[in-house]
């Protein structure tokens, strides 16, 4: 039997950078003819270095025009097709494997979608990659080119048949998006497409999905709706449209419309465990946790059905990790912590760095006060302790959840500072009372990452760390520390140490005087004020955080906010008993001082707040689930009385039926997130200012 041959093709445009891991991929392959499209950089070099025969082609806006340019010259039985962003994942002599004695014309590949650079962040979905050369095969479409419609219409789609064949694609993470301006290039040549042929639904769901790549929701809606009433059911992507469409819902939180849309679609693609996924979210946000449970767990059902990933576009862990995860988060609010913890445990096992999960899962078991030092041992023997992701995921899961202590107990041998831990280590020691350790550390840190902590940005953090505590123990920044900070801000840093040096040292002041700028905008120290002052707090630093708010009585408010989040509910009653008489102070706050009041049971002062709060930019959905909760108790109070004065007789009529069914909408209100919700550090009191 003749050995098969596999030419690799693709188009390129300065690709020199990802070009290398891309052809290396591919070593082996009898035929690598790359178009070149009009490269300015070293790419045609780079292919050539790999072997690869380049051919020059003047772009004319037509992907298949170009891929065609290519096979025009094609000498190989099998032709593999990839771009310069991915990376072939299965072996070549594999893949001849395949290929040896199939009657198949073409094969469909799995393609993993790299979208951010979290391990959840992946997205699978299938497409033709690899056909028969030699065959008169062209592609067609000016953008999402594809051969399949010429391979289909002389062999009928049985010719095509699925594969273990993966590839690894990188065009999507956002700094390669960003670079190589995709979503625009994108977008022009599908509004080209579409007015060409308006009615290719094709097209029109790729323009949809390339107005959401650049921020066009409702335009990306828009196009959905109207192409998924007109799309033929048998079309392959009609169930990524669907998909899209339920997650622009959900996002703009149209409960109805995601229902409406799932409950009729559910029906023909019961086995797609996004829609699923989609339905659980959509419910949950309802408040409907038990239904909600019930859609997550089909979508974990699906787990044994493999053939999911080469119908639909399908997200990473879609059957496992996402679905286990919120069935924890649900049965923690329905106060099963046991039962959350084993969910949260079976997500872990099929992704251990999940970060949802492991929260939840140190959550959990601080429910069953579950000492923090014992949560942070089972965590080590979770995560792969070994690897700087799995200390990172450690330490920021114990954190999340306030559990400080157990951060700073964790061996100094086995969690060394490192890029992915040193910031929240920093924070760790500042919050339990130990800024010298925590300067320590900042130190010990800088000397081992040396020049790599300012590739990340990670040194500013730890500037500003460093800054907050030399002023909480009662010293002025040096010179080189002020001059270390961002330039747009230095002068807000110098006047900042001014200021506050008239409650330092003596040296600390002359330190700070000495390059105070006296014609700063105070809108820069203001807007300064707004980082450091919720920083304060969260690290516990409440001298140095009223410090830094008695500069200005308009910061008063973001000092309450903060100390309000953070725990400190007891404290924070007379500071917003004091902004509530100035009208514009007490705005940043309306919402928290609502809050307090609907738990103190009074509804009706607390229902006044809420509505200023309605004003405020990010609280709106918040505050109007608040306005509800508060008319719905006084309309339930009201009620009660009126069945009170009814004497012990009345057991049934339409009150008690208006009661049961207020009683419920306040029920699946309150299990919506609109209220503030603390850890148990926090709901402890904390550290109290």
């Amino acid at each position: 039997m003749t050995e098969p041959t596999i030419g690799v093709h693709l188009i390129i445009r300065n690709e020199a950078g990802l070009l290398p891991a891309c052809l290396k991929s591919v070593a082996g392959a009898d035929e690598i003819i790359v178009v070149d499209t009009g490269s300015e950089d070293d790419s045609i070099a780079v292919a050539e270095a790999y072997g690869a025969r380049v051919l020059q082609y003047n772009w004319e806006d037509d992907f298949s025009r170009a891929r065609n340019s290519g096979l025009r010259h094609a000498a190989t039985g099998w032709i593999l097709v990839l771009d310069a962003d991915e990376i072939l994942n299965t072996p070549l002599t594999k893949i001849r494997q395949i290929l040896r004695g199939t009657t198949a014309e073409a094969f469909t590949v799995t393609i993993e979608n790299i979208l951010g650079h979290q391990t959840e962040e992946r997205l699978y979905h299938t497409a033709i990659r690899l056909f028969r050369g030699g065959q008169g095969y062209w592609y067609s479409g000016k953008i999402h080119e594809g051969i399949d419609q010429a391979i289909i219409s002389r062999h009928g789609i049985s010719a095509i048949r699925h594969s273990s064949i993966q590839l690894v694609h990188t065009g999507y993470l956002p700094e390669i998006m960003s670079r190589k301006n995709k979503a625009a290039r994108n977008e022009k040549l599908l509004r080209d497409a579409v007015a060409e042929q308006p009615e290719n639904d094709f097209y029109s769901y790729n323009l949809a999905v390339a107005c959401c790549q650049k921020g066009q929701v409702q335009e990306a809606e828009e196009l959905l709706r109207h192409t998924l009433s007109r799309a033929p059911l048998p079309a392959p992507y009609r169930p990524a449209m669907i998909r899209d469409l339920g997650k622009i819902y959900l996002s703009a939180a149209k409960m109805s419309s995601i229902d409406a849309l799932l409950a009729k679609e559910l029906e023909r693609y019961s086995d797609y465990p996004d829609l699923h996924y989609l339905q659980g979210q959509s419910l949950e946000g309802q408040g409907l946790l038990e239904r909600a449970f019930q859609s997550y767990e089909r979508a974990a059902a699906l787990a044994e059905n493999l053939d999911y990933h080469t119908k639909y576009v399908s997200e990473h862990g879609i059957t496992t990790f996402r679905p286990l995860h919120r069935m924890g988060e649900i049965s923690r609010q329905l106060g099963k912590p046991d039962e959350a913890a084993r969910l949260f445990h079976r997500s872990l096992q099929s992704l251990p760095l999940y970060a949802p999960a492991l929260l939840g899962i140190v959550n959990s078991f601080q429910s069953l006060d579950v000492p923090d030092h014992s949560i942070a041992a089972l965590l080590q023997q979770l995560v792969p302790a070994d690897q700087p992701a799995g200390r990172a995921a450690i330490v920021n899961a114990l954190c999340a959840a306030d559990a400080y202590e157990a951060v700073c107990g964790l061996p100094h041998r086995l969690f060394p500072p490192e890029n992915g831990t040193l910031l929240q280590m920093v924070r760790a020691w500042i919050i339990t009372g130990n800024p010298d350790t925590a300067m320590s550390l900042i130190r010990e840190g800088r000397n081992l990452l040396g020049t790599e902590i300012t590739i990340t940005g990670l040194l500013q953090e730890l500037r500003v760390l460093e800054a907050l505590c030399i002023w909480s123990q009662g010293s002025a920044l040096l010179e080189e520390q002020l001059a270390g900070m961002p330039e747009e801000q230095r002068s807000s840093w110098y006047k900042l140490n001014q200021r506050l040096a008239g409650s330092l040292g003596g040296s600390a002041k002359e330190t700070a005087e000495g390059h105070a700028d006296d014609t700063l905008d105070n809108t820069a120290l203001s807007m300064l004020l707004m980082e450091l002052i919720p920083l304060a707090v969260q690290l516990e630093l409440y001298p140095l955080a009223d410090s830094l708010a008695g500069l200005s009585v308009r910061h008063q408010a973001e000092l309450a906010a903060a100390l309000y989040k953070a725990g400190c509910v007891l404290t924070v009653g007379e500071r917003f008993i004091e902004l509530a008489g100035d009208e514009q102070a007490a705005k940043p706050v309306a919402f928290y001082i609502g809050e307090m009041l609907y738990d103190k049971g009074h509804y009706q002062e607390a229902a006044g707040w809420f509505q200023q709060a309605l004003g405020q930019y990010g609280q709106e959905d918040a505050a109007r689930t608040g306005l509800a909760v508060c008319y719905l108790q006084l309309a339930a109070a009201d009620l009660n009385k009126a069945v009170a004065g009814f004497g012990g007789d009345y057991e049934h009529g339409p009150i008690l039926e208006d009661l049961a069914a207020i009683q419920n909408t306040l029920l699946l209100l309150n299990r919506t997130p609109w209220h503030t919700v603390w850890s148990r550090h926090k709901r402890q009191g904390g550290v109290q200012p």
